[in-house]
């Protein structure tokens, strides 16, 4: 079994793969905004979920998380870059604030996280 590193676990995509894998048998370090959404898994597959606060888009935050979620699981094998939005109103519309966090999360924030595994990885010979 693998263990993964998953942004954006709270609810959608994030969530699902997250209880897919458990059921799998897998290890997850389950990252989001608000941890408590994942009480009810975090009672089901204690030792096989890890669970920290994240948000993508303060990089000091995110090479904190990746080095705990490290050392409590050993390495990381897979890492999924889950977290993002979108904005749902037309271009125009779109306030520049609006449109710079949506970039700083789901651009930036995908390239930072890799960014603290890279080396990681390629020190264990791949993931």
């Amino acid at each position: 079994m693998k263990t993964w590193f998953i942004t954006g676990t709270s609810t959608g995509l994030g969530r699902v793969l997250t209880e897919k894998l458990l059921q799998q048998g897998h290890r997850v370090a389950a990252t989001l905004r608000k941890p408590e959404a994942l009480d009810d898994l975090k009672k089901q597959y204690n030792d096989n979920l890890w669970v920290a606060t994240l948000d993508v888009t303060n990089t000091t935050q995110i090479h904190e998380v990746v080095e705990k979620a490290i050392q409590h699981f050993g390495k990381i094998d897979v890492v999924v870059n889950n977290a993002g939005y979108a904005l749902f109103c037309a271009a125009e519309e779109a306030l520049d604030d609006q449109i710079r966090q949506q970039l700083e999360t789901n651009i930036m924030g995908s390239i930072q996280v890799i960014r603290a595994f890279l080396p990681r990885l390629r020190a264990q010979g791949g993931g």
